[in-house]
């Protein structure tokens, strides 16, 4: 990847949640995928360099490569969603963190180290994140609500961090409205399989609703996967009335 972004002249950045990872998990974590964002080309030319690694192109129009089995989704700087969609303005590397949805993924920083200086970094409210061990909205327009309620969901249970309380309200309002088979199938579409099936987010719905209308204190925690199993046991031994209301 830097041989390609070096020969082709590009200004690289990393983006999101692998810098999350390094930093919230460990600095030995392997990333699970790595997003890309560059500045100096388009997408046919990205296209073009990369060929047969292509593998599709990405709800958002950027590509998604496969490069020794690594998941990689890159796309050009000026065509980020929330830059095309006038939701952020600056269209540049120093306002990119401000278009993602989660705190904890709004940090960039340059791909290719330059010799003799710090690689630049730039951030969103991820540190403050990161320390409070909270995950929260960072900017709530998104065009995939259902997508965004499952990876959060997904992203606080990873990080055994709690969910603020914009983040709270944004998924018991997107929860009860779109149908949990929907929220399955988002599932399978972006991640070729169901991570959350429809009786954990039952589960994990009522617990945040019960929280969030019992309690003025927040943010919410969620369980942990031991805690989870033995609420779904009490919830299978009870009638659904008694579980759902």
């Amino acid at each position: 990847m830097l041989e390609t972004s070096q020969e082709q002249n590009w200004t690289v950045f990393v983006f999101g949640g692998t810098l999350r990872d390094l930093l919230a998990l460990s600095p030995t974590t392997v990333p699970r995928d790595l997003d890309l964002v560059v500045a100096g080309t388009t997408t046919e030319a990205l296209q073009s360099a990369f060929g047969q690694k292509v593998v599709r192109v990405n709800r958002f129009g950027g590509l998604h490569l496969l490069i020794q089995k690594l998941p990689v989704d890159i796309w050009t700087l000026d065509s980020t969603w929330a830059f095309r969609e006038r939701l952020v303005h600056g269209c540049d590397f120093a306002a990119l963190p401000r278009t993602t949805f989660l705190n904890v993924e709004a940090i960039t920083a340059e791909f290719q180290a330059q010799p003799g200086r710090p690689r630049t970094v730039y951030s969103q409210g991820f540190f403050r994140g990161i320390q409070e061990r909270q995950v929260e909205i960072n900017l709530e327009d998104n065009p995939f609500p259902a997508l965004c309620v499952i990876r959060a969901l997904l992203t606080a249970k990873r990080l055994h961090f709690s969910l603020g309380p914009r983040l709270v309200r944004f998924i018991l309002h997107h929860a009860g409205r779109i149908p949990f088979e929907e929220l399955e199938a988002v599932q399978r579409s972006h991640y070729g399989r169901v991570r959350l099936d429809r009786h954990e987010l039952h589960l994990l719905s009522n617990l945040i609703r019960e929280q969030a209308g019992s309690m003025k204190v927040h943010p919410i925690a969620l369980p942990r996967e031991r805690q989870l199993d033995l609420r779904s046991q009490w919830s299978e031994a009870a009638t659904p009335d008694e579980v759902y209301g």
